[in-house]
């Protein structure tokens, strides 16, 4: 069985929704849990520590331990005073589940700035400012476990999310370098795409969320089958790192970001039309190379097969500068 027992998780995001139900599914495996919450409306207007508070009372009267932390994690100091309570409350942090944020839809063309902004404070702001103290916990412990909340709507993308998607989206360059930079301390760092039924989903479907077959659907994308994807994900017996899992309507699968083997060769000059008439040896993914950093993507360039030798040696056409040096 995974135990939690003597271990103690983080989660942001953890008042209402998906973040409650992995507080609650930790708590019930033995972790002691720092629920994380500064209760904003969807928006991320308003605030209120009444849904921190709750799952964490729930927790203790159910015979587990839990504390309630309702700072702004989109700011350093709130970040800090997160880890902080997890270390002087019960002497340890062992894993984050970086979950906060807020939704907001709009064509591209009318998203506000403000708005945008605010998504990427709510969202990757929060994450990076509880795992930049977290990580150097867990680096003195030589142990730790970062669970990353992405999104299919920013890694694959859906219209009107402008914000959402990109926020979602960053959230796995800072799980790609956690991971890397994690792995000589025991510090595994994954990603989750998690889809459920909830506020947040709730306020982008709006009316029509309330209709038959809305609420049909809504009903397939169950807490209970994410929740024990992020518990695996910050759980000791995971020996992942540096992965993704996507997870909803009970089902769990791996996203793989690669490159093809590509056409053109080190030192080899080409042309514009060449790229275009090379379109279909580009874009073929047989022999597609996921990789596992960034070196492993140069290492695959670098060792391309070379072009046949008379495109070696066409010269890309010469275009003036408008501005010579």
């Amino acid at each position: 069985m995974i135990s939690f027992t003597d271990r103690v998780v983080l989660v942001t995001g953890g008042g209402r929704g998906l973040g409650e139900a992995y507080c609650l599914e930790l708590a019930r495996r033995g972790a002691a849990v720092v629920v994380h919450d500064n209760g904003v409306e969807t928006d991320g207007s308003g605030g209120d520590p009444g849904p921190a508070d709750d799952v964490a009372r729930s927790i203790r009267e159910a015979g587990g331990r839990a504390v309630a932390c309702a700072t702004d994690a989109s700011t350093e100091s709130g970040g800090q005073a997160a880890v902080d309570l997890a270390v002087e409350e019960f002497g340890r942090l062992d894993a984050i589940v970086a979950n906060a944020g807020i939704i907001h839809e709009d064509p591209i063309s009318d998203w506000p700035t403000e708005r945008f902004e605010a998504l990427l404070r709510h969202h990757l702001l929060a994450a990076f400012h509880v795992v930049r103290p977290g990580f150097a916990v867990m680096r003195s412990a030589g142990y730790g476990r970062l669970v990353f909340v992405s999104s299919a709507a920013g890694v694959f993308g859906q219209p009107g999310l402008t914000g959402y998607a990109t926020a979602k989206t960053g959230m796995l360059g800072l799980m790609n370098v956690a991971a890397l930079e994690g792995a000589a301390f025991g510090i595994g760092a994954n990603a989750i795409m998690p889809m459920g039924d909830t506020r947040m989903a709730m306020a982008l479907m709006g009316e029509a969320g309330k209709t038959a077959d809305a609420r049909a659907f809504l009903e397939t994308l169950r807490l209970d089958q994410v929740a024990p994807v992020v518990a695996y994900l910050a759980s000791e017996q995971c020996t992942l790192t540096h992965r993704v899992l996507s997870a909803f309507s009970g089902r769990v699968a791996a996203l793989q970001i690669g490159v093809t083997r590509g056409w053109g060769g080190p030192g080899a000059a080409f042309t514009a039309e060449d790229v275009a008439a090379n379109l279909d040896q580009i874009l073929d993914p047989s022999g597609i190379l996921v990789p596992g950093s960034i070196f492993d993507e140069m290492e695959h360039a670098l060792t391309a097969e070379p072009l046949p030798s008379d495109e070696q040696s066409r010269q890309p056409e010469t275009i003036p500068s408008p501005n010579p040096v």
